[in-house]
C-alpha cells in the first residue's frame, strides 16, 4: 500500500479567525511571558517541536511569533530544520535566500540579512541552503553564537525544529535554548510516541516548558468547552546580524 501523504494546512491568525483560536494563542503568549518575567527577563530562546511530522508545530511557531509581535515584542522566528526546512514557503520567501546555515558558517558576518515579515510584524531567518552535515552544524559552537546574538537583539527567539523522534538535531539543539514547547496533535499521534519524545527531551536535560494540544475539536469529542472548541491549549509545567530587509 502506498504511504499516505501528510497534508499540512497553515492557519495563520487573521480577522476571520474564531475567538477561540485567537484566545488560545493569547493564552500561550501569556504563559510564556509569565515564565520569562519570572526569570528576570532571561530565557527568551524557545524551541517549538513535535514528536513526528504533521502535528502542526510550524503553524504554532508562526502564530506564536505573530501573537508576541502583536503585543509589541521584538520577535525573530528561526527555521532550525536544516534537513527539510519549509517555513520560507509559508512566508513567501525564495528557497535560496541565505539564512541560518550561512549564519552558522559565518557567525561574525553581520551582512547576512534578517528578514522583516511586514505583514505579521516579526522577523524571520529561513533555514537557507541545506548543508550536508546538519547535526554537526546545529551542535556547533557557531550555532550557540548565533543564538546568543539573536537573544541579545530580540525579546523572543522562536526556533522551529525538526520533530524529536525523526532526527537527532532537535535533541542536540536543546543545549542552546532556554525552553522547549512540545506540540501534540489530537488523535493523530499515539501516547507511546509522545512519551518517547518527552523521554528523549528529558534525557538531554531539556527544559520542557509545556505542551500544546493541537487540532482538538471539543464538538467532535462531545465536550462542552465553550470558546475553546477546535483548538485547546494546555500548559505544564545587543549585537545583531546586519539590517532587516522587508517582505510583505
Amino acid at each position: 500500500m502506498p504511504k499516505s501523504k501528510i497534508v499540512r494546512q497553515l492557519n495563520i491568525i487573521d480577522e476571520k479567525s474564531s475567538f477561540a483560536y485567537v484566545e488560545a494563542y493569547k493564552t500561550l503568549r501569556a504563559n510564556i511571558q509569565y515564565v520569562h518575567n519570572n526569570n528576570s527577563g532571561r530565557g527568551n530562546v524557545l524551541m517549538i517541536t513535535s514528536s513526528i511530522p504533521g502535528e502542526g508545530k510550524s503553524n504554532v511557531s508562526i502564530n506564536l511569533a505573530y501573537t508576541l509581535a502583536q503585543d509589541g515584542k521584538r520577535v525573530v522566528l528561526v527555521d532550525c530544520d536544516l534537513r527539510k526546512g519549509t517555513l520560507h514557503r509559508y512566508l513567501d520567501i525564495p528557497a535560496l535566500t541565505p539564512g541560518l546555515s550561512s549564519m552558522i558558517e559565518n557567525p561574525d558576518d553581520n551582512s547576512i540579512k534578517v528578514l522583516r515579515i511586514q505583514k505579521y510584524g516579526f522577523c524571520f531567518i529561513p533555514c537557507g541552503a541545506l548543508p550536508e552535515n546538519p547535526s554537526e552544524m546545529i551542535g556547533s559552537s557557531s550555532m550557540s553564537k548565533v543564538l546568543s546574538k539573536l537573544s541579545a537583539s530580540f525579546d523572543y527567539v522562536i526556533c522551529d525544529t525538526a520533530p524529536v523522534n525523526a532526527v537527532a538535531d532537535t535533541s542536540i539543539l536543546c543545549r542552546y535554548v532556554d525552553g522547549v514547547i512540545l506540540v501534540v496533535s489530537h488523535n493523530e499521534v499515539t501516547r507511546n510516541t509522545v512519551l518517547l519524545a518527552k523521554e528523549t527531551l528529558e534525557n538531554v536535560n531539556a527544559n520542557v516548558l509545556g505542551v500544546v494540544l493541537n487540532k482538538y475539536d471539543a464538538k467532535d469529542a462531545g465536550e462542552d468547552y465553550g470558546y475553546y472548541s477546535y483548538y485547546n491549549y494546555h500548559y505544564y509545567g545587543g549585537e545583531g546580524y546586519g539590517e532587516e530587509t522587508k517582505s510583505e
